[in-house]
């Protein structure tokens, strides 16, 4: 079948109209033989035939200058990976051999591993907040505001029912503290209406519900006001309430002063060994016993927190250990003779406690 259709011319018709000039066809090649040949190209033009001119009429080429990208350039290949050179090894240089470290340096040491961008800063923040009159009651409040309304006794009998309501509801530590220190600001520049223990006992239950949720976020749930009335014999928890926010607007909202309980965390901050599990728990022993004190409003926190870290140590180290060294000069910023009043008055009054330290 292809044969005959090769064969067959599909123009040879009569009635079939001719292909177009220079269509291709069967027939087409059959017909070239009787064509005229075509004129050669004039000499120069472009054509097949200038493609096969002899070399002779084709110029010769100028010689690519020196350094030209496309000259000859010998290939080089890249070097195999066993060839490529490694960088040279240097030994580590030998850490130096460490100096001997004496109390001072010691403490150093410890301030560049504990916050060492912010250990100056805490520090001076906090004795600069103590030192504040806005946030310490006046020493003699009970003489000059209450008009011996409240005596040194009645005072003392006060911060010890507060301590065991802190106790009895396992509120979180500097509880007690922060309470008692808002009771002496807020006496401090208010008088009290009556000369009956009610009002106090009430403001005293106020600023322990306000201490406690400033320690622990968690009282809010632990700590009610019903529960509050019913443990101090109030007539309602909205006394307590009513009472915690006049207090609060007293005291103009600045809850958060540093106590001896906040100092004697901050100069403990390094305790170790027997310094944590001895000197720690007298020492807070007579920083507890301190509020007891009506005295000891007179002195600082900090030489309050000092003074007890000093007697604990003189109390529970051997003879031959001094109470006092370098290192807890350069913590506490005190020496010894700085804290002699303060350590005398706690003596005197924490006798008991002195000589027999817990165990």
């Amino acid at each position: 079948m292809m044969h005959y259709a090769i064969a067959m011319d599909p123009y040879a018709g009569a009635f079939a109209r001719p292909p177009p000039p220079g269509f291709f066809s069967v027939g087409s090649c059959a017909r070239a033989a009787n064509r005229p040949a075509r004129r050669p190209p004039p000499p120069g033009s472009f054509g097949i035939g200038s493609c096969f001119r002899p070399a002779a009429d084709v110029p010769a080429r100028r010689p690519r200058p020196p350094g030209f990208f496309g000259a000859c350039r010998p290939r080089v290949l890249p070097p195999a990976p066993c060839e490529v050179p490694l960088p040279p090894k240097f030994s580590k240089p030998a850490a130096p051999a460490p100096a001997p470290v004496s109390c001072v340096a010691a403490a150093s040491t410890k301030l560049q591993r504990l916050c060492p961008d912010y250990e100056d800063d805490i520090d001076h923040n906090l004795r600069l907040i103590e030192k504040n009159a806005e946030e310490r009651p006046l020493p003699d409040y009970l003489k000059k505001v209450q008009q011996d309304r409240v005596s040194e006794a009645a005072r003392a009998s006060l911060v010890g029912w507060m301590d065991k309501f802190v106790q009895d509801h396992d509120l979180a530590d500097g509880t007690l503290h922060h309470a008692v220190a808002y009771v002496d600001r807020v006496l401090s520049v208010r008088a009290l209406t009556t000369d009956s223990g009610y009002e106090l006992r009430l403001l005293a239950a106020a600023a322990i519900f306000v201490a406690a949720k400033y320690e622990d976020r968690k009282a809010v749930w632990k700590l009610k006001a019903d529960q509050i009335a019913r443990y101090g014999k109030f007539a309602a928890g909205k006394e307590v309430l009513d009472m915690e926010r006049e207090m609060v607007e007293v005291l103009g909202y600045q809850l958060g002063g540093p106590t001896a309980h906040t100092f004697l965390g901050h100069f403990m901050r390094y305790a170790e060994g027997e310094d944590k599990t001895k000197i720690l728990p007298l020492a807070t022993r007579l920083v507890d016993q301190s509020l007891l004190n009506y005295t000891c409003l007179r002195i600082l926190p900090s030489v309050v927190a000092a003074s007890a870290i000093f007697l604990a140590r003189r109390t529970l180290n051997p003879p031959d250990v001094l109470a006092w060294n370098t290192e807890l000069t350069e913590l506490t910023g005190y020496n010894c003779s700085d804290m002699t009043a303060c350590v005398l008055n706690m003596f005197f009054f924490s006798r008991s406690l002195i000589y027999s330290p817990p165990s």
